[in-house]
């Protein structure tokens, strides 16, 4: 049966009458940029909804991802901090961290549970005094970013409820003292892990052994091109028996979450686009 025009009309929805948490839930799926640059912009009751602190307890800066405009995506993301009023429990940075901008984080939030970072080009850089500031922090992802073992007694020091970290750095060689120094450390700092991604890290078996003897609640660990360690005799073993999630080094990279970018390639024009953002307050 053919429906008649007077029912197509009926069956036609105002999305401005919808209930607001409704339309909290789907504004929430559009990413901070759409809600920045359009959605608030559509009408009084919309920009009230995206002005709500509650919108803002999850940040993701991953659609930000493409632009030259660096500087406009810092602004972004420090309003949207800002919008959340301190109840920021979730936020990932990509492309765009600086320090201070990791600092501007840690001053305006103690209820950080997840911090995830991606530095696309060239390296990025943790601030030590930002980590001391997250006591409540349960998942900490680094991609690309360089982390220190004074960076992660003060993890263990300062983040006692961590139960993730991942640090991944592919196509970044560094010395292998330093990649072992790092391991050390989280086998003596961080013995509550559960989680751990050591993706691209030049450990040798020296500090993989150490995190196996000291991290007893381990269940996943992924060495995935970790090509410095040799599981052939006891330590494969130890792993097989140990971990109950154990990904090797020469186990597909398919799911990797993040496109390294050389120098050359992130000032292609070809890929990037500039965005003309300007902050609406």
């Amino acid at each position: 049966m053919v429906p008649s025009k007077l029912n197509l009309k009926q069956e036609k929805r105002n999305w401005l009458d919808l209930p607001s948490d409704v339309t909290a839930n789907i504004l929430n799926r559009i990413g901070m940029v759409d809600i920045l640059e359009n959605a608030q912009k559509v009408c009084a009751a919309w920009r009230k909804i995206c002005k709500d602190p509650a919108m803002w307890r999850v940040i993701n800066m991953n659609d930000i991802k493409g632009t030259r405009a660096e500087v406009l995506a810092v602004k972004m993301c420090k309003h949207a901090v800002d919008r959340s009023q301190g109840q920021l429990v979730d936020i990932t940075i990509v492309s765009t961290y600086d320090a201070e901008l990791h600092l501007y984080v840690a001053d305006r939030t103690s209820e950080l549970r997840r911090l995830e970072m991606a530095h696309l080009f060239f390296f990025g850089k943790l601030t030590t005094v930002a980590l001391m500031k997250f006591p409540l922090l349960e998942e900490l992802n680094l991609y690309e970013i360089r982390i220190s073992k004074e960076e992660i007694e003060t993890v263990g020091r300062y983040c006692p409820m961590l139960k993730t970290l991942k640090v991944n750095k592919r196509g970044y060689e560094g010395s292998l003292t330093r990649y072992n120094e790092i391991a050390i450390a989280i086998g003596q700092n961080l013995p509550g892990i559960r989680h751990l991604e050591l993706i691209g890290n030049k450990m040798t078996n020296v500090g993989l052994r150490v995190i196996l003897d000291n991290c007893h609640h381990l269940e996943t660990l992924d060495l995935r091109e970790c090509l410095y360690i040799d599981l052939e005799g006891d330590l494969g073993k130890q792993c097989s028996k140990q971990i109950k999630y154990l990904k090797l080094p020469n186990d597909s990279l398919e799911d990797y979450p993040y496109i390294y970018l050389t120098e050359s390639e992130y000032f292609n024009d070809d890929y990037y686009y500039v965005d003309a953002y300007e902050v609406s307050t």
